[in-house]
């Protein structure tokens, strides 16, 4: 059940004539970055023919993103590495099946584009969600993987949302219609609520907009949303062998989590105590269960960095990650 939906939703779609299913950022033989959105054969055999030698390293984006996002991040790898960034189901210019967001599902549409860009092993550093994937991948896999590493993405997302149940976070504020008029301005607003620049492919990844450049809407459709948080599964460290590097965002206050607030904004005072009772003990835990889960873990904490880590911190991070992927 599991096999047939992934198929359907990454390749079967596809060779069906149906639209792109993988986006990926690569770099060629002179040096020039790859990117865009292509049918997965099409892309499968431009990545083996035109990336540089070297070990394999994939790029797995949260919610909500694509691998665009990485962007302005990829480029720090891509003289070691071959770097492919991969667009799970559902967002950007990848098929949008009706089935098939549960953790399992996701997983293996990883492993089938590892066997079609013929892939055996390779590490693999995940942002938010995409930390669940690369739980699953290697307890099911662990051949398959050679290292993991962790942006801000290793917790338990079935308690995180309890939490949020009962303390939901406050709304964003709503985009102005400046930040509405343009594909630049709504970059502008994304930053505002994100509290990080988000690179300019991601925002045309993600985002439609009309013909005078105004926003027209989100690319994933809300049912995609719901079926992730409908399925979501406490990652099982324990059956990750792989070594793996946790990269963790430690929040100091209320606007580390909620961006858009500040001691000024008329929710900061509850927010913030909300913050000190519940969010910041949850994430302590999740640092701790992911030391102790974890066989062969090391830790990075960064106070106050974005949840976008390697963007808000980007050389910390892209050193810390070098430095990992390269011990024995």
């Amino acid at each position: 059940m599991h096999r047939s939906q992934s198929l359907l939703g990454i390749v079967g779609l596809l060779a069906l004539s149906g639209p792109p299913g993988l986006q990926g950022i690569g770099r060629s033989r002179k040096g020039h970055p790859l990117s865009g959105t292509r049918r997965l054969a099409d892309l499968v055999d431009a990545t083996r023919k035109r990336m540089a030698p070297g070990e394999p390293l994939v790029l797995l984006a949260g919610s909500g993103n694509t691998a665009h996002v990485f962007a302005t991040f990829a480029w720090r790898f891509t003289d070691r590495y071959h770097v492919v960034a991969l667009t799970r189901r559902g967002f950007g210019a990848s098929s949008k099946p009706a089935a098939g967001y549960d953790t399992r599902t996701l997983a293996e549409d990883v492993r089938i584009v590892l066997d079609s860009l013929r892939l055996t092993k390779v590490s693999i550093m995940g942002h938010s969600l995409a930390g669940d994937e690369m739980t699953r991948l290697a307890g099911d896999h662990p051949e398959r993987v050679r290292k993991l590493v962790y942006l801000d993405a290793a917790y338990d997302r079935v308690a995180l949302g309890a939490i949020l149940q009962e303390f939901p976070l406050p709304a964003p504020p709503a985009p102005t219609a400046n930040e509405l008029a343009s594909k630049e301005g709504f970059g502008r607003y994304v930053q505002r609520v994100r509290g990080v620049s988000i690179p300019a492919d991601e925002i045309s990844a993600s985002f439609t907009f009309a013909s005078d450049g105004s926003l027209v809407g989100e690319v994933t459709p809300p049912a995609v949303y719901a079926a992730l948080l409908g399925s979501e599964e406490t990652p099982d460290y324990a059956r990750v062998t792989a070594p793996s590097l946790g990269i963790y965002a430690v929040a100091q206050d209320a606007g580390d989590v909620v961006p858009w607030l500040t001691p000024a904004s008329e929710d900061w005072p509850v927010a913030q105590e909300v913050f000190s009772g519940v969010f910041a003990p949850f994430y302590d835990g999740e640092r701790a269960r992911f030391r102790t889960g974890v066989a062969r873990n090391q830790v990075v904490e960064m106070p106050a960095a974005n949840h976008y880590v390697f963007l808000s911190d980007a050389a910390q991070v892209a050193g810390a990650v070098r430095s990992f992927l390269q011990q024995p």
